[in-house]
């Protein structure tokens, strides 16, 4: 399998999956295609109450309880950064990239330029 760095585009990672307030995947690529240009969701970590537990035993979840939900999806993001497995959409050109992440910076810090 080709290192995923070659091929690597910009991405989000949604946390916290599946509170009733939640937009969905479609929602939130839609919202930033609109926005910002294509930027895909590459993992969903649901939302899981051993997060919490983790947090007040001050342990990783992953280490607390590696077969929650949210560990798992930790592991399977992990597997999709080092290349273990494919990106869950194909990456976009370059330049289209670049366009989003200008958008971005420029939403993010105001400027107009």
């Amino acid at each position: 399998m080709a290192n995923v760095l070659d091929t690597w585009t910009r991405g989000l990672v949604v946390n916290r999956v599946g509170r009733a307030s939640d937009l969905s995947r479609g929602e939130i690529e839609q919202f930033m295609g609109e926005t910002l240009g294509s930027l895909s969701v590459i993992s969903e970590i649901p939302e899981d109450e051993v997060v919490q537990e983790a947090e007040r035993e001050e342990v990783p979840v992953t280490v607390h309880n590696p077969e929650c939900p949210a560990s798992r999806a930790i592991y399977e993001l992990a597997e999709v950064i080092t290349g273990e497995s494919e990106l869950p959409y194909e990456p976009y050109e370059e330049e289209e990239v670049d366009r989003t992440v200008e958008k971005l910076t420029r939403a993010l810090t105001g400027s107009r330029s």
